[in-house]
């Protein structure tokens, strides 16, 4: 049975406290990338403000649009992705075995970058291809559509780890991950999306701090989201599932 919101997170803190430093360190170079993509674009969006306001007043800067191209868009979105993607998924990794073992990672940073290595580098890029092609045509349809099945998808990285630690992964195809994670998420999805809005709050708190709130926001949350997959799963026969999807 899924735990509740205050359960995940009330085991999140019970996990992280008395390892600050082992979260702070497993988590810093994703924490980063947000902070710096954030302040990028916010000091992009100030600084044309300013250009506009000051040099052209009369023009207003909701009527300047830039045309790159939909392939220019399309290219950055993939590519920003996956960067964030692979940055993500050792860190959750890493986290699931901490939930599971409840002792932190020995060496926080190395486990990190777990996806960068031989283990994880294609499937993480396979398994991303896949979601990136359902989500962009799901997109094309309606905006809401995509985000539902966002929401559906969102467990995959986690089950390949867990199929493949079970010796099943030989056996399963990779498109079988993600409908294994659409069908666990099937009732579901409305938990998952009230967990991460629960977390607005500190996510304003991030950025009132000019991001270093975050250094200790993100591995809880990270933390509370990879108990939510635990929970999620606890008590499936994945292998079984996941065999009969054929």
């Amino acid at each position: 049975m899924l735990q509740t919101r205050r359960e995940l997170k009330a085991n999140a803190r019970t996990l992280l406290a008395g390892n600050w430093g082992t979260a702070i360190k497993l988590n810093i170079v994703p924490v980063i990338f947000q902070v710096l993509t954030g302040l990028i674009v916010s000091g992009a969006v100030a600084s044309l403000g300013f250009y506009f306001v000051h040099f052209h007043p009369g023009i207003a800067l909701s009527d300047f649009t830039f045309d790159f191209g939909d392939d220019y868009s399309t290219q950055q979105s993939f590519i920003s992705g996956l960067i964030t993607t692979y940055l993500l998924v050792g860190v959750d990794f890493a986290l699931i075995d901490w939930l599971r073992t409840e002792s932190a990672p020995t060496a926080p940073f190395k486990k990190a970058f777990q996806a960068f290595t031989g283990k994880y580098i294609i499937p993480v890029f396979v398994l991303f291809v896949i979601q990136w092609v359902l989500l962009f045509l799901w997109t094309l349809l309606l905006f809401i559509p995509g985000i539902i099945k966002s929401f559906s998808y969102s467990q995959t990285y986690y089950l390949y780890k867990d199929l493949q630690e079970a010796d099943a992964s030989g056996h399963i195809g990779y498109v079988d991950y993600v409908t294994l994670s659409r069908r666990l998420m099937d009732g579901h999805k409305l938990d998952l999306f009230i967990l991460r809005l629960s977390f607005i709050g500190w996510d304003i708190l991030g950025w009132l701090t000019c991001g270093i709130g975050f250094i200790w926001i993100t591995p809880y949350k990270h933390m509370t989201y990879m108990n939510f997959y635990t929970s999620l799963v606890e008590g499936h026969d994945l292998v079984s599932e996941a065999e009969a999807l054929h």
